[in-house]
């Protein structure tokens, strides 16, 4: 069962996904089935390990890109003046707001 934070971040990154290329996001899922057992839900449960298949993938590089476009299209729903740095940073504020 996911939460409310869950469903935010995943759609999220989704979005953020299809941004940078439609098509992209079955890739990352692929992967992350494949090699996780999860898929974009992931994120939210696990951001580290989430991060590192990610990078594993596309590079470092590209993982903190997502990291960061993800971050920015959450940030309006979090209403703090500090946007977090790190997807871990995002996650515990999700659960904060959403009790999860």
């Amino acid at each position: 069962m996911s939460s409310r934070g869950q469903e935010i971040l995943v759609k999220a990154l989704a979005n953020a996904l299809d941004k940078v290329s439609p098509g992209l996001k079955v890739v990352l899922e692929t992967h992350l089935r494949v090699s996780l057992g999860e898929g974009l839900e992931v994120a939210y449960k696990d951001p580290k390990k989430f991060k590192d298949a990610v990078a594993k993938l596309f590079g470092e590089y590209s993982s903190r890109l997502l990291e960061m476009v993800v971050i920015d299209q959450v940030k309006d729903v979090l209403g703090s003046s500090e946007p977090p740095d790190t997807l871990e940073e995002l996650v515990d504020a999700l659960k904060e707001i959403y009790g999860d």
